[in-house]
């Protein structure tokens, strides 16, 4: 069916905020799907007693692992990280990200693509000394984190201007 010129345009002009509203809150979905989470990272020369850190961010989507891993400590979970990973498959409950660095290392900022907030952030460091080695962070909020001989330390991140 065709319409006269007129209505054609009265129908494109009328049905135009519609469309533009549609793509514009399309738009604004995609752009908040991308916010990174930035993660600055400093590694003194005497971190880990002198010896490699592993360090694992744990995007946890689950709330009964939530649980779980908040009250695990960082030992606990490179101990257990493979069979957690194998009972919690998807990436839409788990989501880990690993890292291995030496005393000294320079590393730049990381930013990390986030989809949504996840329920919970868990930082996790291997260090040779006893403690927790673990931190819940904001996933919104930029953090600095500091290796130090025994443990890390959290700060805000500054964002460069």
């Amino acid at each position: 069916m065709s319409y006269p010129p007129k209505c054609s345009a009265l129908i494109a002009t009328a049905l135009l905020p519609v469309m533009l509203t549609s793509c514009l809150s399309k738009l604004e979905s995609i752009t908040t799907l991308q916010k990174p989470f930035t993660l600055g990272v400093t590694i003194r020369n005497e971190s880990n007693a002198n010896s490699p850190i592993a360090f694992d961010l744990v995007e946890v989507n689950d709330k009964d692992l939530v649980k779980e891993l908040s009250q695990m400590t960082a030992a606990d979970w490179f101990q257990k990280r493979g069979q957690i990973e194998r009972d919690f498959p998807k990436e839409s409950s788990l989501n880990v990200k690993e890292w291995e660095w030496v005393p000294g290392q320079v590393i730049r900022n990381i930013s990390l693509p986030m989809s949504n907030p996840p329920k919970a952030l868990l930082a996790f460091a291997n260090y040779n000394s006893p403690g927790s080695h673990r931190a819940k962070l904001d996933p919104k909020s930029p953090v600095m984190i500091t290796f130090d001989r025994n443990d890390f330390l959290l700060s805000p991140l500054e964002k460069a201007h």
